[in-house]
């Protein structure tokens, strides 16, 4: 899947096209390579492929991925990207919205206060006149508080520097009021609580081998994980240590899949790593079985390979069903499955049961062979024959030397396995169940027989029941060798 996307509001051209409002808005503000990661992605986004990949842009600029995703959070967080991890990290540019229009007329001297007071806590640069009407017009369209509004600034500016931008101060404005704070006093309450999680951040960026300082989305994720999920410094700083390829994203991403499956304790989460380590390498195991290969082994998993061992399956039972599958001509995870579902039913869940199953067929196949042989067929035993064999023993009781006995009156005739049917079929109607009572039947009527009487029986018209007709030209259970 391509790592940069366009929203669909943003056409696709042979150039690519950079909104004014960026350079004039964001791009003095961007630190570092941010404004190249943007640019460069935005390129990307008209392209799918192997160069449309997190990789490309970080050996391009020479980053790391992780340097990619954080200045893409950046932009995320001035609302000019939207970047989802799963089912892997992709990256969707949005249109540019601010400075499209005409703000809206503010009554003049209505924010005199507020513009002195967000001015003293920005002090690295002077706030334009654009920008103040574009916190006005925030405050008119919003219920948010204008104390509250210089709350946030103050907050950016301690944490990103006092030359920061107005993009990232609403970002976060804009956060604030999902989570249902918009006066002062909820507002100071939320930030301040997320800056007592900085000591703990230190040591989770360091667990990341990641160089860069604490940002507001990593307070915010740090929250998430210890109030919303419920996870320990401890737990969170082990998980970590395994994410230093991804960095916060990846973390993120583990302990929202760890709190979904409701795992929180470290020997918990081990437990499940383990577990899931078995599940992939045997989902890998049996996609070779059966000569397939899958690069992201996460569906199989899921719905395939979880399922059966929750029937009971063990691993070295379900590699021998594949194998069984591949010689059967069976390749693909659904025929696999098919079968499983079939062994399932009668009651074949592990090895020992599942040999015994395959020698009671191969059994039976041997018998059924010997029925083709008399009939005069050189052929193996197919799916039709044992259906065939299957009504005459288990649903008409006839016995197999009967059955044999039949076989040879039928040799020589161009469908000899439908022209027993069709005399076995007469039998059954007649009560005749043995040898003996066919032989006598056959020599009661003596020379005189026609064409048309096979082993004493006069062949007659009739309707096939269901059973038949199906056994006859419906591909039942098992699968041609």
């Amino acid at each position: 899947m391509a790592f940069c996307i366009k929203d669909k509001q943003l056409v696709d051209t042979g150039y690519t096209v950079v909104e004014n409002a960026f350079f004039v808005n964001y791009m003095p503000a961007a630190p570092d390579k941010r404004t190249a990661v943007y640019l460069l992605g935005l390129a990307l986004s008209d392209s799918g492929g192997d160069n449309n990949s997190c990789q490309t842009l970080a050996n391009k600029l020479e980053l790391t991925p992780e340097e990619v995703l954080d200045a893409f959070r950046y932009w995320e967080e001035m609302g000019l990207v939207k970047i989802d991890l799963l089912p892997s990290p992709t990256v969707t540019y949005l249109p540019i919205n601010e400075g499209t229009g005409t703000l809206k007329k503010i009554k003049a001297h209505k924010y005199d206060k507020f513009s002195d007071a967000i001015q003293s806590v920005i002090t690295g640069r002077m706030i334009n006149t654009y920008e103040f009407q574009v916190y006005y017009a925030f405050l008119e369209e919003t219920t948010f508080q204008p104390e509250a509004l210089v709350y946030v600034a103050k907050y950016c500016a301690e944490l990103k520097g006092n030359n920061i931008g107005y993009p990232y101060i609403l970002a976060v404005a804009r956060n604030q009021i999902v989570r249902g704070a918009t006066t002062l006093a909820a507002v100071s309450e939320n930030l301040d609580s997320q800056q007592k999680y900085d000591d703990d951040l230190k040591i989770v960026l360091k667990a990341l081998r990641t160089n860069r300082s604490i940002d507001y989305n990593d307070r915010v994720l740090y929250e998430k994980w210890v109030k919303d999920y419920g996870f320990t410094q401890d737990a969170i700083t082990a998980i970590a240590k395994t994410c230093r390829v991804g960095g916060m994203g990846k973390l993120d991403a583990k302990l929202s899949e760890y709190y979904r499956k409701g795992v929180f304790d470290i020997k918990e989460i081990d437990s499940y790593e383990e577990q899931k380590t078995k599940l992939y390498d045997l989902a890998r195991a049996i996609t070779k079985s059966i000569g397939v290969y899958y690069q992201n082994l996460d569906a199989v998993v899921e719905e395939y390979v979880a399922t059966w061992l929750r029937r009971g399956y063990d691993d070295e039972t379900l590699l021998a069903v594949a194998k069984y599958c591949f010689k059967s001509g069976i390749r693909t995870l659904a025929g696999v499955s098919s079968i499983i579902d079939k062994l399932y039913k009668n009651g074949v869940v592990n090895l020992n049961s599942l040999n015994a199953y395959l020698a009671a067929i191969a059994s039976v196949d041997e018998i059924i062979q010997n029925v083709l042989n008399k009939c005069g067929l050189d052929r193996r035993v197919t799916a039709n024959d044992r259906a065939l064999f299957r009504i005459w023993t288990e649903n008409w009781g006839l016995p197999v030397d009967l059955i044999e006995y039949v076989a040879e009156l039928s040799a020589g005739t161009s469908s000899p396995m439908a022209y027993a049917n069709r005399i076995l079929s007469e039998f059954k109607r007649k009560g005749i169940t043995t040898v003996q009572q066919a032989k006598e039947r056959d020599n009661s009527r003596g020379v005189a027989a026609t064409v048309a009487t096979v082993g004493g029986v006069e062949i007659e018209r009739r309707s096939y029941t269901d059973e038949e007709i199906s056994a006859l030209f419906t591909v039942l259970d098992e699968t041609e060798d």
